[in-house]
């Protein structure tokens, strides 16, 4: 099997899939939107030349069935959904290798079934709610989540009928019986520079990151910026100042913890107008929970203090958590191997993102594979991957499925 003549079909295909795009000059596509139906078009043939039964689920996942010699199916598959203005590998390039390898395999030539999953939703992007598709297969997604409303007041329930599904009914049907599942593997670009930086096309993965999210307001007093004092001014951009110092050293401080204030909002946002009121986000994210826990706790202290010793308020809105995702140890142990089989080293690490594996975790033993991204860049247009990359993780990729 020429594993670079299936990488360059990727790559070509990827290029494919990313003219699928709701906004003209950018790669944007989100849960059930028009330009997702073209996308289904696309993936059904490419999973169809290579031999697999192709479904969709009531969730809008498409789904390629390639026989093995059972009883059990080992799954992989990534998601189809970008960020607005993307990039064209971020999981897309996963549910491609998951379809090369099947072509490589062919059918009952596996010891499982094995099935590639595209899934409707990762990034949460339309309803503000990511692994929509993912929690559907996982028998975790609520009927209650169907009532959310997108920008435009669609809700989510009639962006499914519209998709010329049946969520409302048919949801549960996603779901799968696990006890008939081997497992689940997600190939994904790393996102990260950890592995061009060590120069290695592969890395076993060994979980993922857990991560706090919170979104807060600081509440002080707006006020004419020529006629105020600085002293005693209840400036609230101030304290958010101060805090995002506090926040880059203590992240600083912790290996392997990072911590980000990446959203603020302003108000009243006049050039001569003291910041009465700033809405922002706290990201704290790393691979011991207790040491996100703790870093969690330290964080929001220290937001509190800021606030109290100035004179202002602090309102948390929301604070979700995700916890740390660790994968299957006999699942990575053959991730390796099959690196290593290849003359890759057998490099692990772990996650700093999200991905589907979270919630595939919640229900079956996992692994993923992660290939090198050039630069360390993605959720960027200039997203890019090697067809020599992509082709070692293909093959790595067969190899690790024959050894199941």
């Amino acid at each position: 099997m020429n594993y670079t003549t299936l990488a360059h079909e990727c790559l070509k295909r990827a290029d494919e899939l990313a003219a699928c795009t709701e906004s003209p000059g950018i790669l944007k596509r989100t849960f059930m939107s028009e330009p997702m139906q073209r996308v289904h078009t696309l993936v059904r043939g490419y999973m169809q030349s290579a031999g697999m039964q192709v479904r969709v689920d009531a969730l809008g996942n498409i789904i390629g069935h390639l026989e093995g010699k059972g009883p059990k199916t080992f799954l992989t598959g990534s998601h189809l959904d970008t960020v607005p203005d993307a990039g064209k590998y971020d999981g897309m390039l996963g549910v491609l290798i998951g379809i090369a390898a099947a072509q490589a395999i062919g059918a009952h030539n596996l010891a499982h079934h094995f099935e590639v999953i595209g899934f409707s939703d990762e990034e949460g992007v339309r309803y503000k709610m990511p692994y929509l598709g993912s929690l559907a297969i996982a028998g975790l997604f609520k009927q209650e989540y169907l009532a959310r409303v997108d920008e435009n007041g669609v809700t989510m329930a009639d962006a499914i009928k519209n998709f010329g599904l049946n969520g409302r009914e048919d949801f549960k049907s996603a779901a799968y019986d696990f006890s008939q599942v081997a497992g689940f593997a997600e190939v994904h670009i790393e996102q990260g520079p950890v592995l061009e930086a060590e120069n290695l096309a592969l890395g076993a993965v060994t979980g993922l990151v857990g991560q706090s999210r919170v979104k807060l307001f600081y509440r002080g007093l707006a006020s004419h910026a020529g006629t105020t004092p600085m002293r005693g001014r209840r400036d609230a951009f101030s304290a958010l100042s101060e805090l995002n110092v506090f926040v880059e050293k203590y992240g600083l401080s912790i290996p392997n913890l990072v911590a980000t204030v990446g959203m603020a909002q302003v108000r009243p946002g006049g050039a001569n107008v003291i910041p009465g009121e700033v809405y922002f986000s706290l990201d704290i994210r790393h691979g011991d929970q207790p040491v996100l826990d703790r870093a969690t706790e330290v964080i929001l202290g220290e937001a509190a203090a800021i606030a109290k010793r100035r004179g202002i308020d602090m309102q948390i809105e929301t604070q979700e958590s995700q916890a740390v995702v660790k994968c299957d140890t006999t699942l990575v142990n053959k991730t390796a191997s099959a690196m290593e089989f290849h003359s890759h080293k057998p490099f692990r690490l772990a996650s700093g993102a999200g991905h589907d594996t979270a919630i595939m975790s919640k229900v079956t033993p996992t692994a993923m594979l992660f290939i090198r991204s050039p630069g360390g860049i993605s959720h960027n247009p200039i997203e890019t991957v090697t067809v020599e990359d992509v082709a070692a993780a293909i093959e790595v990729f067969v190899a690790f499925l024959r050894s199941l």
